[in-house]
């Protein structure tokens, strides 16, 4: 996996994490727009699933060897290889990387799956760490209404939907814990936590304050003074 590129590099990189329906893309959409009328390039990523391991896991026996750590390195080979194509290059030339989702989700996905959070904190480490996280905190009841509200209802869907609400709460119970022990993770980064229960104008305008600083101090990723300035603005996560 490519090495975790240097705390010098121009561009900014902000990441949105939290389960569904929080807002994170409707968010990242609204803040693209105003960082491009600030003159800035700005790159949309999305952090989508593992082909590889959806590909292993369709083959006959495939399951079987698809350990969760296999899978999960898996995983991680496919991401690094998006991360350096996707988000490395842009922030090279100095512009503006939004993720919708990005390392936080790996590795929540993979504690909730019950693996070791410190290992899999470790697998993730190459990833360039972001000036600042925007977690958008959604309770697992939500996110789970909103999930089946959108799909077609199928055979067993009641202990499809036990089965995913389990896995909910265990997502957030994982994201909960690399909010509370910031070294839990790849690496300690600011996070600004957002309730969807706000209006979207003031999650904008608090969006918008914890970058500002960033920009005006030219956006150089991980810079330890945008940083500062992020968390300062951060809302507490709760325990």
């Amino acid at each position: 996996m490519p090495a975790t590129r240097s705390n010098r590099t121009p561009g900014l990189l902000i990441a949105a994490e939290g389960l569904d329906g929080s807002g994170k893309s409707a968010g990242l959409d609204v803040l693209a727009r105003w960082l491009e009328r600030k003159g800035r390039r700005v790159h949309l990523v999305a952090w989508e699933p593992s082909r590889i391991v959806a590909r292993a896991a369709g083959v006959p026996g495939g399951r079987q060897v698809l350990t969760p750590r296999v899978a999960a390195l898996l995983a991680a080979s496919e991401a690094a290889r998006r991360i350096a194509s996707e988000i490395q290059r842009p922030l090279a030339r100095g512009d503006v990387v939004l993720a919708d989702r990005y390392v936080w989700t790996a590795v929540a996905r993979e504690v909730a799956r019950g693996l070791d959070p410190a290992w899999i904190a470790s697998v993730y480490r190459f990833a360039p760490r972001p000036d600042l996280v925007l977690f958008h905190r959604q309770e697992p009841a939500a996110a789970l209404s909103r999930a089946l509200a959108t799909r077609r209802s199928v055979a067993g869907a009641e202990a499809v939907a036990l089965a995913y609400g389990e896995f909910l709460e265990r997502l957030m119970a994982a994201y909960d814990m690399l909010l509370r022990d910031r070294s839990a993770g790849p690496w300690s980064t600011a996070v600004l936590v957002i309730d969807p229960r706000n209006a979207a104008g003031p999650r904008a305008i608090a969006i918008r304050d914890a970058i500002r600083p960033m920009l005006a101090s030219g956006a150089g990723h991980a810079r330890g003074s945008a940083a500062a300035a992020a968390a300062a603005v951060a809302s507490p996560a709760r325990p």
